[in-house]
C-alpha cells in the first residue's frame, strides 16, 4: 500500500560493507553501542527464519520486550526483519549496505502496515525519525572506531 509510513535514515560509513556487516550482525554486541536496543538469547546463527528477542529502552511507551523475525539475511548487502502485531501494527526493518568510494553507504529504514500504522506513526513520527538517527550514527561510530 503506498501511504504505509516509512521511517528511513541514510548515512556514509568510512568502512567497507563487510565491516559494517560484521557489527551490524553481531547481535550479542548491541550493547555495547546501540542507545537503546539490547538483543538477549542470540542464537549461534542467523537466517531468515530465525526468531530475535530484544529489549527496547527509549525512556517511553513503546519500552520493552519485542520479538522479531529476520526475513532477509543476505551478506554483507542486506538484513531485514519484521515484528509487530499482524494486521494491526508491523514493522519491516530493513538494513542496505551499498560499497560507495572505498566506504559503505548505509540505509536504515522501518516500513510500517497494518490498520494502526498510520495513527501511530505519524504522531510520532519526529520521535521516530531521531531514533532511526541515533540507530545510525551509533553503528557509524562504533564501525569507525573499531578499524
Amino acid at each position: 500500500m503506498a501511504n504505509n509510513p516509512v521511517i528511513t535514515a541514510v548515512t556514509d560509513i568510512d568502512a567497507s560493507p563487510e565491516q559494517v556487516w560484521r557489527v551490524l550482525t553481531d547481535f550479542a554486541g548491541y550493547a555495547e553501542w546501540h542507545p537503546a536496543l539490547r538483543f538477549v538469547d542470540v542464537p549461534a546463527e542467523v537466517l531468515p527464519g530465525t526468531r530475535l528477542q530484544a529489549q527496547l529502552t527509549l525512556g517511553t511507551e513503546n519500552d520493552g520486550a519485542y520479538e522479531f523475525t529476520v526475513v532477509d539475511y543476505e551478506p554483507p548487502k542486506h538484513l531485514a526483519w519484521t515484528g509487530g502485531i499482524p494486521d494491526v501494527l508491523t514493522g519491516l526493518h530493513s538494513f542496505v549496505l551499498e560499497p560507495h568510494d572505498g566506504a559503505t553507504h548505509f540505509t536504515e529504514s522501518e516500513e510500517f502496515t497494518g490498520s494502526a500504522a498510520v495513527e501511530t506513526v505519524e504522531p510520532a513520527r519526529a520521535q521516530m525519525e531521531e531514533g532511526s538517527a541515533s540507530y545510525v550514527r551509533a553503528l557509524k561510530k562504533r564501525v569507525e572506531s573499531d578499524h
